[in-house]
């Protein structure tokens, strides 16, 4: 009797065995196409961000390159992923799909020639998304010891990212600063005007 346990016991902890390295192959397999992924993504983004514009014959400014995509793996086990990583990973499309729909709504407020509001939303949050993947490429390469993707030097997405929004952050507080000036003066004198540089 206890010959009988002791096999059905061993016969358990191999298939538990197993089942456990069968995961794991999977998880690390299914990371690895999710680094590609978001490398992918990561480079849509830095495009999308340093997007230099360009005039059309009315002057109107435009995009000269498309906004990010991202087609996660359809066939793989997201269940052997930890539970956190799945749920940002899934969440990924629904956040750059949101910043889609936000870009759209930016530009019924935006006003031309140069479309000022949207541009610079454009440039905000695909920096935001950008630096999102490459902390979910960080954390699978981590997790499952798979090495990071390989960047040429001057090509530095995540300090390009954070500088951007450092820049916009400035700039915003700088036309906040302005503004309430502006106002300070008006409230001060009914019949207080600016002139083309901004002065009282």
């Amino acid at each position: 009797m206890s010959g009988q346990l002791a096999v059905t016991l061993i016969s358990w902890l191999k298939e538990h065995r197993f089942a456990a390295s069968k995961k794991r192959k999977d998880a690390e397999y299914l990371a690895m196409r999710l680094v590609l992924a978001f490398d992918g993504l990561i480079n849509g983004c830095y495009n999308a961000v340093h997007d230099p514009l360009r005039e059309d014959q009315e002057g109107i400014s435009e995009s000269t390159v498309p906004d990010p995509t991202l087609t996660l793996p359809s066939d793989g086990d997201y269940k052997a992923l930890s539970r956190h990583l799945m749920y940002e990973i899934l969440s990924m499309p629904n956040r750059l799909e949101g910043i889609k729909e936000g870009l759209s709504s930016v530009a019924e407020d935006s006003d031309p020639p140069d479309f000022f509001e949207f541009f610079e939303y454009r440039r905000e949050h695909w920096s935001r998304l950008g630096l999102r993947a490459l902390d979910l490429i960080d954390a699978l390469c981590h997790r499952y010891k798979i090495p990071p993707p390989t960047r040429p030097n001057f090509y530095t997405p995540r300090t390009s990212f954070q500088d951007e929004i450092a820049e916009i952050e400035n700039d915003r507080r700088e036309r906040l600063e302005r503004n309430r000036v502006v106002m300070a003066g008006f409230n001060l004198n009914p019949n207080y005007r600016c002139n083309d540089t901004g002065a009282a």
